[in-house]
């Protein structure tokens, strides 16, 4: 029906969220658009200018242009605050991980933040932390971020800062409870829970569970915005790619690289990687290591150190006897880290046993894809299966 004349603005924020939740961002533009900004309240005018900008960065695909309504807005309210929280939320989005970080810290410091603002900057922070290496904070901003009462999917970005550093401790079983809790919502929020999951069991090794749960999410995410469309189909294309599935990981890595752009920038090692496996279901094992050292260098740019490690990881599992260089100066500690270095020490000697010790403890702590891959070079160093050290 036609916006009427005494549509007031609660009816119009509300039809707009909805009309974006189905991913209808052009149809939520035009209810939001209606609204005279200058009739409105400093209170009324933040309600309306926040989801608008949301709206431009993530269902129309204007990263910029929502970027400069918001800092337009900044000079034209005294709660600095949520803006400034948003602001957070579109730099991590962007890969701008220090900005982000810096803009949450000083709403987080606030005194006169909103529930809203500290949701924001919570959420963005317990990520940013996470991919940055930093796991130490992480659950206490994403605390924090629950707590404040933030609406709609930011309970998905911490979580998925939360699921990250849990992984990274080499706690499997946990990334996944957490995940599977997430899982629970509907609408999209259902779908990032199911790649949370697919993610963890990529880890684990259940490659068709991970594929078939991708699938899902890559479809119910599809007609969104969301930055985690892109994410959906890079590791739909890095999990068929490692099951050897030339084509689909082909099409999957089509479907990422054209929904991919600034608002998902946050993700572009995972596209690297993607091409990564990739090239190695089609056995260029080449252009795998390449990929894989590309994702490396796009982490490190960006500050996303514990993303980095995980570049070194997948080079290492392609066969980079190079990658244990990388490693050098590499602030991140933890268990996959300890174990990511053996795995390329011995690698990099041609260390039948030390290979096997690795594929061993890689298995015990449930990380089934890197205990196959370290098995297999066993056997390549050592191909009578029967002369492998035991």
């Amino acid at each position: 029906m036609p916006d009427g004349p005494a549509d007031s603005l609660t009816e119009r924020l509300a039809r707009a969220q909805v009309l974006a939740w189905e991913g209808r961002g052009r149809d939520a533009d035009e209810v939001l658009a209606a609204v005279d900004p200058t009739t409105l309240s400093e209170t009324d005018l933040l309600a309306w200018a926040l989801p608008r900008a949301a709206n431009q960065f993530w269902m129309l695909n204007e990263p910029e242009r929502a970027t400069a309504f918001l800092r337009a807005l900044r000079g034209r309210v005294s709660s600095d605050a949520t803006v400034d929280a948003l602001l957070g939320t579109f730099a991590m989005n962007a890969g701008d991980l220090h900005r982000a970080r810096e803009l949450s810290a000083s709403v987080l410091t606030s005194a006169t933040a909103t529930d809203q603002a500290v949701g924001w900057a919570a959420s963005a922070a317990a990520l940013a932390h996470a991919r940055m290496g930093e796991f130490g904070p992480v659950d206490e901003l994403a605390n924090r971020a629950v707590a404040a009462g933030h609406p709609g999917l930011l309970r998905y970005t911490s979580g998925y800062g939360q699921v990250l550093a849990a992984v990274f401790r080499g706690d499997l079983d946990g990334a996944e409870s957490l995940a599977h809790e997430l899982c629970a919502e509907t609408g999209p929020g259902h779908a990032i829970g199911q790649l949370l999951i697919a993610e963890v069991s990529t880890f684990r090794g259940d490659l068709d569970d991970a594929v078939g749960l991708l699938r899902s999410a890559a479809d119910s995410l599809a007609p969104t915005g969301y930055s985690w469309t892109p994410l959906a189909w890079m590791l739909l294309a890095q999990t068929l790619g490692q099951q050897g599935s030339t084509v689909a990981a082909a099409k999957a890595l089509g479907r990422a690289e054209s929904r991919h752009g600034l608002k998902s920038m946050l993700f572009a090692p995972e596209l690297a990687l993607a091409r990564a496996w990739t090239c190695w279901a089609r056995k260029d094992s080449l252009g795998a290591v390449g990929a894989a050292r590309e994702a490396f260098r796009a982490a490190e740019r960006s500050g996303q150190s514990a993303v980095a490690l995980r570049a070194v990881h997948d080079a290492v599992r392609c066969g980079d006897a190079r990658a244990v260089s990388s490693l050098d100066g590499l602030p991140v500690e933890c268990v996959f880290a300890r174990v990511t270095a053996s795995h390329a020490r011995a690698l990099a000697a041609h260390d039948a046993i030390g290979l096997a010790g690795v594929a061993e403890e890689w298995e015990q702590l449930g990380f089934g894809a890197a205990a196959a891959d370290a098995a297999r070079q066993v056997e390549e160093l050592v191909p009578d299966h029967d002369e492998a050290p035991q």
